[in-house]
């Protein structure tokens, strides 16, 4: 009895440390866009791996286009031709592949960022996170809210130095492929000089540790 009960829990520790074990990440995603009463919509697929640090989107739809996300920098490539580059802040380990990857969703990062909890408060099944910049910082950046409903991320609402709203996010629909928990609907909005900027993003047939592929993970980009 004492060998088989030895062997089970072996069994459950190697199965745990297994489905903590995750590096990689792909599936199919759709963007509705709306601004003003221009809508839009892209269609594509995606890859990410930890190793390499580069959010993959294979576009289909409207047209056929590689983006590259890598440290700051976006680079938009037709084939084999670089058509576009921008330099922005770094966006990578604040993707939500990144974060689900590493166990981070539930708390957009936050805890391990520069900001600063200052409040936590619970309205029925709802808990609401009050994250602040350093003083240092105050005068350039905002507040982050951040709610949670059964200890997963649901909102996150930007505000900036003034305590006005810049940015909403909603993570929905939420599905388990191997342990690994995946919102698969992500409701966007953005507020630019008085326009709401709306943008729907679904997600699906995700795959997880998928073996192969490494050419769409490591993309190659112009130096």
């Amino acid at each position: 009895m004492k060998r088989i009960l030895s062997s089970l829990l072996l069994l459950l520790l190697c199965q745990a440390a297994m489905a903590q074990d995750f590096y990689r990440i792909s599936g199919n995603f759709s963007i509705k866009s709306k601004d003003d009463s221009i809508y839009s919509l892209t269609r594509g697929s995606f890859y990410y791996d930890l190793n390499f640090k580069k959010v993959v989107y294979e576009l289909t739809f409207p047209e056929k286009e590689v983006w590259v996300l890598s440290d700051s920098m976006i680079f938009r490539m037709r084939g084999d031709t670089l058509f576009e580059k921008t330099e922005g802040a770094s966006i990578v380990e604040f993707s939500i592949f990144h974060l689900i990857l590493n166990n981070k969703l539930h708390d957009y990062g936050l805890k391990e960022s520069i900001y600063n909890l200052k409040e936590v408060e619970k309205k029925k099944d709802m808990i609401i996170y009050t994250w602040a910049p350093p003083m240092v910082m105050s005068s350039m950046l905002g507040k982050v809210l951040l709610s949670q409903q059964d200890k997963r991320l649901f909102g996150l609402v930007f505000l900036n130095k003034d305590d006005e709203i810049l940015r909403k996010q909603f993570f929905r629909s939420y599905t388990n492929i191997n342990g690994l928990e995946f919102p698969t609907e992500i409701v966007d909005l953005v507020y630019v000089e008085g326009l709401e900027i709306v943008q729907k993003t679904n997600y699906k047939n995700i795959k997880v540790n998928e073996s192969g592929n490494n050419a769409m993970y490591n993309y190659p980009i112009p130096e």
